[in-house]
């Protein structure tokens, strides 16, 4: 029989694992943090213009936190001693306070309810308010909570969906007149129920805040637009102020050094016929520097075209992205190919710049960093939008940068010429890279 001290041992040693098997209460909310920010995440787009979540998520954090606070509450109001009466309309109460917050979360999840994610979010907080409203009526112990609800919900979300002044002001009206009707009818110059004036009180000045918040969020967001508008702006300018810069230095490199340099050729060529039979030396030397003056004029004519392509400007965007293409396979030894289907015969200069820049930086990236075999470019007009598709298949995005957001200068400049353009930039990296620009075409509907 094992003595009573090691049975003790093993009871530990079992307890022990038993709880060290139950995860902790920061794992636990961490693990429903991650599920909640999963399930919210699923419609965030890439493209991310960068711009915070769109609405529809928006929305379903304010449910989730909803119904947190639904279930907290329960606990607490079923402690007390209350009347059958009151606890049956106290049960209806929740169960509206659930169903409604279940039903706007499950419509979220729509096509319907995701473009009328708004109306959804008015839906939820009018509906809240009015379960409040009935529950002071129903059961008027605390007030200053039901109070102190209703402004922490105006307050959160005017600044959670980005309402505008004039919504909130009617809100803050209508909850804060029917509050104080409540009280007029339950507690009507009643000095034994003061709680009524305090609850009153924190609501207003709740009330207040919320308007007085939303309106300065509505002046630093219109200064944030304009901030932004005007470094599009300039961006923009920059841009159209750097391509003509390059435009110029390529003409001058074209004409100037070009006419120069072929000049010297022929005079050297010239020398190196004409040269007597004993100036053999004379003749080597003239066809040394020949070739290289003909080495300089090809590198010449590389840069002329990395600078501005004249093609560009007299055939038009697909001729000179076959040009781009053919170059480009033969300097790296990669398959290229370029389809185009459904395009006018000439675009808009701008944009025509703009796609050829655009799909220079995204070989470029190829070529240094994605050790890709093959490279496609695709130029679609379907409907009102031109689409631009450059493909690789190489290592792609994840591997290069470790799976995080691509914010190399190239990218950076894709983004702003796409952005000039009133398109949208998506980035596939998983398998390969592909660079998907959309644009809308100008005179399209």
């Amino acid at each position: 029989m094992p003595p009573a001290g090691a049975g003790v041992a093993v009871f530990e040693e079992r307890l022990r694992q038993a709880v060290t098997g139950v995860p902790s209460f920061p794992e636990l909310a961490a693990r429903l943090t991650r599920a909640v920010t999963v399930a919210i995440d699923r419609t965030k787009t890439a493209d991310a213009n960068g711009h915070g979540l769109p609405l529809v998520s928006r929305l379903r954090i304010a449910t989730f936190f909803a119904l947190a606070c639904g279930v907290i509450f329960l606990p607490v109001d079923g402690s007390g001693v209350v009347a059958r009466d009151t606890s049956f309309w106290l049960l209806v109460l929740y169960a509206w306070h659930a169903v409604l917050t279940t039903f706007v979360l499950i419509a979220s999840f729509t096509a319907r309810g995701e473009r009328n994610a708004d109306r959804l979010a008015v839906l939820l907080v009018v509906g809240h308010a009015v379960n409040l409203h009935v529950y002071v009526y129903v059961w008027p112990v605390y007030p200053g909570l039901a109070a102190g609800i209703l402004a922490c919900m105006l307050m959160g979300d005017s600044v959670l969906f980005g309402w505008s002044t004039q919504r909130v002001l009617a809100l803050a009206i209508g909850f804060s007149a029917g509050f104080l009707a409540l009280g007029m009818k339950i507690a009507p110059y009643d000095v034994q129920r003061p709680d009524f004036a305090v609850a009153s009180i924190v609501l207003l000045v709740g009330a207040t805040t919320a308007v007085g918040c939303t309106h300065l969020l509505a002046m630093l967001r219109t200064s944030l637009a304009e901030r932004q508008r005007e470094l599009s702006e300039l961006s923009t300018r920059l841009m159209s102020v750097q391509e003509e810069e390059r435009r110029r230095l390529s003409r001058e490199l074209h004409d100037e050094f070009g006419q120069s340099l072929t000049a010297v050729n022929a005079n050297l060529w010239l020398i190196e016929r004409l040269a007597p039979a004993d100036a053999e030396a004379l003749r080597h030397r003239a066809a040394e520097t020949r070739r290289l003056v003909g080495r300089t004029l090809g590198a010449m004519r590389e840069l002329s075209q990395l600078l501005r392509p004249v093609v560009l400007d007299t055939l038009g965007l697909v001729p000179s992205l076959e040009t781009l293409l053919g170059a480009f396979g033969e300097h790296h030894q990669l398959a290229v190919s370029l389809t185009s289907d459904g395009l006018p015969e000439r675009l808009p200069a701008e944009m025509e710049t703009a796609l050829y820049r655009i799909t220079q930086e995204a070989l470029t990236n190829a070529a240094r960093h994605a050790r890709a075999a093959r490279v496609r470019v695709a130029l679609t007009a379907i409907g009102g939008e031109l689409r631009l598709e450059i493909e690789d298949d190489g290592v792609g995005l994840a591997v290069h940068n470790g799976g995080r957001t691509p914010t190399g200068t190239g990218l950076v400049g894709i983004r702003e010429r796409v952005r000039a353009l009133g398109g949208q930039l998506v980035l596939h990296g998983e398998r390969g890279m592909r660079v998907e620009v959309r644009v809308p075409l100008p005179g399209r509907s």
